[in-house]
């Protein structure tokens, strides 16, 4: 019975960190077409770890990564000639991926519960 309770969170706690999941196009967006999308990006400059935002909005000619932060959004001004990729969020294999991969699991784990009822 043990086993089955650790296998459990196991299983819960990987499903929780999974959905956490985010998936962005390698392929660099004209910072246009990413604000069309309208959805979270990923600014990457060289030599830094890179930046999400929730969105990008062009205000006269500047470009502003959105994003939340204590509940109030905030903008930042990104630097053109610093920017090295601007990747878009690809939500289909977001989802994919959060739902496949605990499918798998649980065919798995179903798949091998014969072998902990009988231990």
């Amino acid at each position: 019975m043990k086993r089955h309770l650790k296998a459990t969170a196991c299983f819960l706690a990987l499903l929780i960190l999974i959905q956490g999941c985010s998936i962005y196009k390698t392929v660099s967006a004209p910072y246009e077409e990413a604000m069309i999308h309208n959805a979270r990006v990923e600014v990457e400059y060289p030599d830094q770890f890179p930046v999400k935002f929730n969105r990008i909005e062009i205000i006269d000619d500047d470009i502003y990564g959105v994003k939340k932060v204590s509940g109030k959004t905030v903008k930042t001004l990104i630097n053109r000639e610093k920017v090295e990729k601007i990747k878009v969020k690809d939500k289909t294999a977001s989802i994919i991926v959060s739902i496949a991969i605990p499918v798998v699991i649980i065919g798995v784990l179903v798949a091998t519960s014969d072998r902990w009822m009988s231990i």
